[in-house]
């Protein structure tokens, strides 16, 4: 058998494990055999995949996927955090910055209703229609 050498073509925020070939699109995610008889190994803790987490001894493949114990509220805003700086809108950050006044209790005391309310106004916004699943988990646990 001979061995040649396969042709690949990764797009922008894509992850490929294993023995792969071809084109793959933007945010993909794609896992091929990861030993010499064609079967495809995951033992290692992981998570893959955009926006996705895993908690510890857990495996989380393809975007926004979440396994094992949840993020942390920190490791979640932390994610929002990068999405913003990113945008580089002084209104987004501005409320951003509200956004964690009212999380630490800067204000004097933690206001989970009014953080809600910010988080929706981000949902609105299209600059950061990329991040409504992370918008969702933080507004999930702040409950």
């Amino acid at each position: 058998m001979e061995n040649r050498p396969r042709k690949l073509n990764v797009g922008v925020d894509s992850v490929v494990i294993g023995n792969v070939a071809g084109d793959v699109g933007n945010g993909s995610v794609v896992i091929g055999p990861t030993d010499n008889r064609g079967n495809t190994i995951i033992n290692t803790p992981m998570a893959v995949g955009r926006g996705a987490f895993a908690g510890p001894g857990s495996i989380a493949i393809g975007a926004g996927a979440g396994a094992g114990a949840g993020a942390s509220l920190p490791f979640l805003v932390n994610q929002l955090s990068d999405a913003v700086a990113q945008v580089n809108d002084p209104q987004i950050t501005g409320r951003f910055n509200e956004l964690i006044a009212e999380l630490t209790g800067e204000n004097g005391t933690i206001d989970k209703p009014k953080a809600r309310s910010i988080l929706d106004q981000f949902r609105n916004l299209a600059t950061l229609n990329g991040v409504w699943g992370l918008i969702d988990r933080i507004t999930g646990l702040l409950g």
